[in-house]
């Protein structure tokens, strides 16, 4: 069977460390790209996840993500500035259906910014689960005493999705195959050739579901209040200077948009 996985095996720092460090990291990573709406500030923000994944050595694992990222941004680049009103008119454009649409300069910048801001936030998740695995986060989730139903919920969905990603690839393969043209044609005549795979991969995430519950009920799950586990993690020195870093540079990029920097629409976050 078809397997993805987005984890790569590396020795690099970022795979090192604890699971626990990383998600406060990703965390922070979200809260910096959403603090400027300026598009100079958060390309700054965008550099900083990019050194990340330069850093993790797994950007060639994220190629089945790029034309993705692209679209997300092109299309918030464009569809952004005729929600977010600014104070400069630098088009005006008129509506078919009667009046004018006007298009500021600060809605042009703030566009750009929430298409990087996006990119940067999914990027930094893309190297987060590029350098955690998933059992090692279960452990983290575990010891941070959350409950183990929520955790292994959690583990189960970010577990499958490569699982049900890797299906649905040999389910294309096999339609294809059988002279299904999922690639040509218009976007109806693209829905209509994509019920042959999205049909199959539906009954297999159904029975996969089946024999999920059996499985973990056949073994007694949540039989006893403390679990143990055979992978551990330990949460040593380099973690806590690499998440006391990680929130200084967020507490400054904080104090930064309070004192009115990075910012093209005070009125907007």
């Amino acid at each position: 069977m078809v397997q993805f996985t987005l984890y790569v095996e590396k020795n690099t720092f970022l795979h090192k460390l604890d699971p626990r460090a990383k998600l406060i990291w990703l965390l922070s990573v979200w809260i910096w790209a959403m603090v400027f709406n300026n598009p100079i500030w958060v390309f700054f923000i965008f550099l900083i996840s990019i050194a990340f994944g330069l850093w993790s050595r797994s950007l060639g694992n994220f190629g089945f993500a790029i034309y993705g990222l692209i679209s997300l941004f092109i299309m918030s680049a464009l569809m952004w500035p005729f929600f977010r009103p600014g104070f400069t008119v630098i088009y005006v454009l008129y509506n078919p259906l009667g009046g004018t649409i006007p298009l500021h300069y600060e809605g042009v910048l703030y566009g750009l910014a929430i298409a990087m801001r996006l990119f940067a936030m999914i990027f930094a998740s893309l190297i987060f689960f590029a350098t955690t695995r998933i059992e090692d986060l279960e452990v983290a989730l575990t010891k941070m005493n959350l409950p183990y139903g929520l955790v292994f919920g959690i583990s189960t969905i970010f577990r499958f999705i490569p699982t049900m990603y890797g299906e649905a690839q040999l389910i294309s393969s096999a339609q294809e195959a059988r002279g299904v043209d999922l690639t040509q044609g218009s976007l109806i005549d693209k829905a209509k050739n994509a019920a042959p795979m999205i049909a199959p991969l539906f009954v297999t995430t159904l029975r996969r579901a089946g024999e999920l519950i059996m499985a973990v009920e056949s073994r007694g799950f949540l039989a006893r209040e403390k679990r143990t586990s055979f992978y551990e993690v330990n949460f040593g020195v380099k973690d806590a200077v690499f998440v006391i870093l990680t929130l200084m540079l967020l507490s400054f990029f904080v104090w930064l948009r309070l004192q009115g920097y990075g910012l093209v629409n005070p009125n907007y976050l």
